[in-house]
């Protein structure tokens, strides 16, 4: 049960970045509302903490499943981290920014190593 709910979250969070990244305004949402103190937020910082949140989902996901960091999920996480970005030049009113793909980057590495390090402290069942 864990796992299968563990992977809808990772979908629906590709979901909501993928939406976000490739909207025209994804800030309409929040405007006028109690959340529109997100638009202030740093667009870098944001970038960077999105791509760490899901990140650190997915590879929490691939230690369950796996045991490990499959490379294939690694590419594909670094893939989508600088593709998303790349086609945001043809989304209306958005632009292709390389300080966005390397802040998406820096939050794919960020959420890797935090899950890295959990993953080394947690203790591991002793073998009888």
């Amino acid at each position: 049960m864990w796992n299968s709910s563990h992977l809808l979250l990772c979908v629906l969070q590709v979901a909501t970045v993928s939406w976000g990244l490739l909207t025209p305004d994804p800030f309409s949402v929040v405007r006028d509302t109690s959340l529109d103190w997100m638009e202030s937020v740093s667009d870098l910082l944001m970038h960077a903490l999105v791509f760490g949140i899901l990140s650190a989902t997915v590879f929490s996901l691939c230690l369950a499943i796996f045991g490990e960091f499959p490379t294939f999920a690694v590419f594909a996480m670094l893939g989508y981290s600088i593709t998303v970005e790349g086609l945001q030049a043809f989304v209306p009113g958005r632009s292709c920014d390389p300080r966005d793909a390397i802040a998406n980057v820096a939050g794919f590495v960020l959420g890797l190593t935090f899950v890295r390090v959990l993953s080394l402290l947690r203790p591991t069942p002793a073998r009888a």
